[in-house]
């Protein structure tokens, strides 16, 4: 990789902790739009829409799976009311962030109250030279929602080119899409259950993969660095 990297942006879910790691917190919400649906989506298409609330902020999945307004008003209420408050684990690398010889930013879309309860209780904040939450419940800090807005603020706060910066994550519609609309240097993390990518610039297991990409050294190898295919 080039030499000149200066700041790393992390995505939280399905990049430093499996999402499904909150387990039951979820299904008031999902049991809320079961009800609202009334025969709207097919039960195949509503569970394959609840399964992407894993991956995807809700707001998105209401969108592309054709949520009524009833649906999305349900889950919307739930969703905002939640909080993990029992103890939460990120996956077993998450201790190497530290390691990370760079300026490291943390960038999530969700709802705040759940975003926030997730950080606090992994208890990664001081890791991270700022947090910052694109939270679908509030108004934006930047005049638009979505994470490209955040992290041009992030390059002109850094007074960095896009060259210099990394974005790690592993959702192709959040930040992978948003790296790449600016030029950034995208990198996905496929954890169980993400699918690959073919245009992220480069695809690793975890964070020890990472660190293998710029360079570092780093415990026993558990995920591998390698250049995709882009079109």
């Amino acid at each position: 990789m080039p030499l000149d990297y200066t700041v790393a942006v992390f995505d939280l879910d399905n990049c430093l902790m499996d999402a499904r790691a909150v387990g039951p917190l979820f299904e008031p919400a999902f049991e809320a739009v079961r009800q609202a649906n009334q025969g709207a989506l097919s039960p195949e298409a509503l569970a394959q829409a609840l399964q992407a609330c894993w991956f995807t902020a809700f707001d998105l999945v209401a969108q592309r799976h054709h949520f009524t307004p009833a649906m999305r008003a349900a889950g919307w209420q739930q969703f905002s009311q939640m909080e993990v408050k029992a103890p939460l684990r990120g996956y077993a690398d998450i201790e190497l962030l530290p390691r990370i010889p760079l300026r490291r930013y943390l960038v999530t879309s969700g709802f705040r109250r759940l975003q926030d309860s997730k950080i606090d209780t992994l208890g990664i904040r001081p890791w991270f030279e700022q947090v910052l939450i694109d939270a679908i419940d509030a108004p934006p800090t930047g005049g638009a929602h979505g994470k490209q807005a955040i992290f041009e603020q992030i390059l002109a706060s850094e007074g960095c080119a896009p060259r210099q910066m990394l974005v790690v994550g592993d959702n192709p519609l959040s930040e992978l899409a948003a790296g790449r609309a600016l030029g950034v240097t995208t990198v996905q993390t496929v954890r169980p259950g993400v699918e690959p990518w073919a245009l992220a610039d480069y695809r690793v297991d975890g964070l020890a993969g990472f660190l293998e990409l710029l360079g570092q050294s780093s415990p026993p190898r558990t995920g591998v660095g390698r250049r995709s295919t882009t079109v």
